[in-house]
């Protein structure tokens, strides 16, 4: 379904503006008129330009502050900085220039708690040495049209000045109207395959479709493999990108789809159980699912051999490569063992030693298909997993006199089970515990 066209001239600046200044929180909308308003006292001309220009058409609330200044963003940035300064809603102001790339990047934090990120480039073109190459800078000057020629598709080729209104040049606004999807030219995916992934998110999230001849370069380009020179980190970004959408599995669908999925690691699959489990986590998590608890739902089926497999493909953090296969090992090793009747201490043993974290249980819990099951891990999570007898060594070293030695793991660890199961209760119960396993 496309999302909702508001029905109203986008050529007048003055019906723009108002829905701008709708949109944006005050603080955007600030640095938005001392940009605008010094470039003009400057001869400049500025354009906000990408996300922030196609999701206000749509309507949509985007906080990406990117400019395009078509003289000299680096001289521009200069004279920012003392104006942002003086404004008495900003409390902090960082400037980092990139001169080699001629952008610059202004990090606000405002006294209202507000923290913007603000970038300003000049106009350029990219020259892209080889296909999948991170692109140079051109030295020549660019025009505003040459600047947006650049970007991926046409509904975020659109840019808006406060002073001129909406620039469309490649009929982005058309485009958006119709839910198309269509690249600038011939060699877009040659240059830059990301742009693949990025449009299957785009058409996941909006219900959007390539149109005829950009469908017929995304399948030439898979066909030469420009997909697979990219790198791990760059495959891997745009993977997690389309996982932090809302229903990932609509871009799931298109990925497989357009063979794309195994083109950023062979070992990931999709299929209709997959789906209905993502439909599932949603339904049953108490939090909105991760990124990591999406990856871990698809690869949970897999096994944990080759939930490490593609984790080490992916080149994962250990932290997230730990979250990915513990559920693959929980559902292949403990699910069947989660049986009725299990003392607390047997659920105890059964799940302690994984020492999966707290986001993972949940979503196992969630997946989970018996509601018998359902209840035992909900039971260890929220009653057992934390729970330590108040006792511990340093009473059978301190109050006992007694030497460590292998024997005291065995005690605590009867302890511990004692206490799960309610058998010891309070901290006399425990010590007289251990005293009768230290001296019978």
């Amino acid at each position: 379904m496309l999302p909702r066209f508001p029905d109203f001239d986008y050529r007048n600046l003055a019906g723009l503006m108002a829905r701008l200044k709708k949109l944006l929180p005050p603080e955007y909308w600030l640095v938005l008129e001392t940009v605008s308003g010094l470039a003009q006292a400057e001869g400049q001309t500025v354009y906000l330009v990408g996300g922030l220009v196609r999701d206000l058409i749509l309507g949509r609330a985007n906080f990406d502050m990117d400019f395009v200044c078509l003289k000299d963003a680096l001289k521009l940035a200069r004279r920012l900085l003392p104006r942002f300064e003086a404004l008495p809603e900003i409390a902090t102001v960082k400037l980092t220039e990139h001169p080699a790339f001629r952008t610059v990047r202004f990090d606000l934090a405002f006294t209202s708690g507000t923290n913007l990120h603000l970038d300003l480039a000049t106009a350029r073109y990219e020259i892209y040495s080889k296909p999948a190459a991170l692109p140079t800078v051109a030295p020549e000057p660019a025009t505003l049209e040459e600047d947006l020629r650049r970007r991926d598709f046409t509904i975020n080729a659109m840019a808006l000045s406060l002073i001129k209104g909406l620039v469309d040049p490649f009929n982005g606004l058309e485009d958006l109207r119709t839910g198309t999807l269509r690249v600038l030219h011939s060699a877009s995916f040659e240059d830059d395959p990301t742009r693949m992934v990025r449009g299957v998110r785009y058409a996941a999230r909006y219900g959007y479709h390539f149109e005829p001849k950009t469908t017929q370069r995304l399948e030439e380009a898979m066909t030469k493999g420009f997909f697979t020179l990219l790198s791990v980190k760059r495959k891997y970004h745009e993977l997690r990108l389309l996982l932090e959408e809302a229903q990932p599995e609509n871009g799931l669908d298109l990925l497989q789809n357009y063979q794309l999925l195994q083109a950023i690691q062979p070992g990931l699959t999709w299929n209709e159980t997959l789906k209905a489990n993502f439909y599932h986590l949603r339904e049953h998590l108490p939090f909105t699912p991760s990124a990591t608890a999406y990856l871990a739902t698809l690869l949970h089926l897999a096994g944990p051999i080759q939930a490490k497999a593609v984790a080490d493909g992916l080149h994962l953090s250990q932290e997230e490569a730990h979250l990915v296969i513990s559920l693959a090992q929980l559902w292949q090793e403990i699910r069947p063992k989660l049986i009725p009747n299990l003392k607390n201490s047997q659920l105890y043993a059964l799940l302690h030693p994984y020492n999966a974290p707290a986001e993972i249980l949940a979503t196992f819990e969630a997946l989970l298909p018996e509601p018998k099951q359902v209840t035992l891990v909900e039971h260890y999570r929220k009653e057992l997993a934390d729970l330590r007898p108040q006792t511990n060594g340093d009473f059978l070293i301190k109050q006992l006199g007694l030497r460590p030695g292998p024997h005291f793991k065995e005690w605590l660890a009867a302890l511990l089970a004692a206490v799960l199961d309610g058998e010891v209760q309070g901290r006399e119960a425990e010590e007289a515990f251990l005293r009768h396993r230290a001296f019978n």
